[in-house]
């Protein structure tokens, strides 16, 4: 008769010689690294497009806007609609208006500065109490490039969309650990 299966054991798990599963392992961890360059590269690239989007004369507006709108939407999307902040968010943050003032040269470095403020502001009203720092880490490494002297308005609009990403999706990275949280309590 066929070896009979111990109480407790596990049925039918493959086990792999200890090369085996050291050679997955480096492989895994290879395919982890290269995963972690491509996305680099590809950020660099996007930024250093941007960069140039922007220096160009005339600027890339639509791409601007896009862009944009693309941070006002990651930071409505978090709210419930019709909310007191996602109304005053979906107000103040005009795409249509936006486009406008710096298609038309008249988007000022006070104005890009309050709008830097303004969605810092927002991310941390959003964002747990713990993420805080970080976030002002973000809006100071701008604000200390603008007292440089350095910052262009070339350079200060990648640095902003960068840092303004980076604190969305860190919020939006804690809410799906919570909501995973959740689901497995259940």
């Amino acid at each position: 008769m066929a070896e009979e299966q111990k109480l407790g054991e596990p049925k039918n798990i493959p086990e792999f010689p200890l090369e085996e599963q050291q050679a997955k392992e480096a492989f895994d961890k290879n395919v982890n690294r290269l995963t972690k360059q491509v996305k680099e590269t590809y950020k660099r690239a996007f930024f250093d497009l941007l960069e140039q989007k922007v220096a160009a004369n005339p600027p890339d507006f639509e791409w601007l806007t896009r862009l944009y709108g693309e941070i006002k939407t990651k930071l409505i999307s978090l709210l419930r609609e019709g909310s007191e902040l996602r109304n005053e968010i979906e107000e103040s943050m005009d795409c249509e208006f936006f486009h406008q003032l710096v298609s038309n040269n008249v988007f000022s470095p006070e104005d890009f500065y309050k709008l830097i403020r303004y969605v810092f502001e927002k991310c941390k009203q959003l964002q747990s109490p713990a993420r805080d720092v970080e976030t002002d880490a973000k809006l100071q490494e701008i604000v200390d490039f603008v007292d440089s002297g350095e910052g262009t308005f070339a350079t200060l609009v990648p640095m902003f969309i960068k840092n303004a990403n980076e604190c969305l999706d860190a919020i939006y990275e804690d809410v799906q650990t919570l909501s995973d949280r959740f689901k497995n309590k259940k």
